[in-house]
């Protein structure tokens, strides 16, 4: 199945796939070529796109996934917010951005900082489950 990873800068990746796991408020779900046609929302997280022995995996802060078509055409496309390769994440950095959101939590106090901290803290938990 045709995947794309999107978000309103770029095309962060595309290509095939067997299988997309990714997180929902619902909890983690799996989209396989042939899927009913699905759409959900995204919580900051992993998104996994599998291709046999092949695993790439983004950090996503929040978006969309889309997926629909038939057995022969199937596509699955996901708007990100913005996206990174978990490879690429600096745990130290990581843990910078999430002292500075928490500060700006406690000094805005608002859903905005507050969706920030948490966001942040997602992107420090996959670093540290990298093993940094």
């Amino acid at each position: 199945m045709d995947v794309s990873i999107v978000s309103p800068e770029e095309k962060v990746w595309q290509g095939e796939a067997d299988r997309v796991v990714a997180r929902s408020p619902e909890g983690e779900f799996a989209i396989l070529r042939g899927h009913i046609p699905f759409l959900a929302a995204l919580v900051p997280g992993r998104v996994a796109v599998v291709s046999g022995d092949d695993r790439k995996e983004f950090f996503v802060p929040g978006g969309f996934l889309e997926a629909s078509g038939s057995m022969d055409d199937y596509h699955v496309i996901i708007l990100a917010d913005d996206a990174e390769d978990i490879a690429g994440i600096d745990l130290e950095d990581a843990r910078k951005r999430y002292e500075e959101a928490q500060r700006r939590r406690q000094e805005d106090a608002d859903d905005r900082s507050e969706a920030m901290m948490r966001i942040e803290m997602a992107r420090v938990e996959i670093a540290e489950s990298r093993g940094q």
